[in-house]
């Protein structure tokens, strides 16, 4: 393989592995406490939110991109809240 071959497949594979850094970071949003966890992944999909928010209204010719790097995490997030909020108990029980 020549160099600017090279390159071109380690800038790709960096490309690619971007959603799945940023997924698997946001699996570390955890608490024992399954109210916490609900507060805790709110606030993480939150924050996911208002980056998307900002990279739109800064960026408005390459903001997908940044749909590119940080919907996966948000779908994840998401399903994670549902899944935890119904699992949840209620302090009633």
């Amino acid at each position: 393989m020549r160099v600017e071959e090279l390159s071109v497949l380690l800038a790709m594979i960096l490309w690619y592995a971007i959603p799945v850094i940023v997924v698997g970071a946001s699996l570390f949003v955890w608490s024992p406490s399954p109210r916490r966890k609900v507060v805790y992944l709110s606030l993480a999909l939150v924050a996911l939110v208002v980056t998307l928010v900002i990279a739109r209204v800064v960026d408005r010719e390459g903001w997908g991109v940044w749909l590119f790097f940080v919907l996966p995490a948000a779908l994840v997030t998401g399903v994670r809240l549902i899944v935890t909020g119904v699992t949840a108990e209620s302090p009633a029980d």
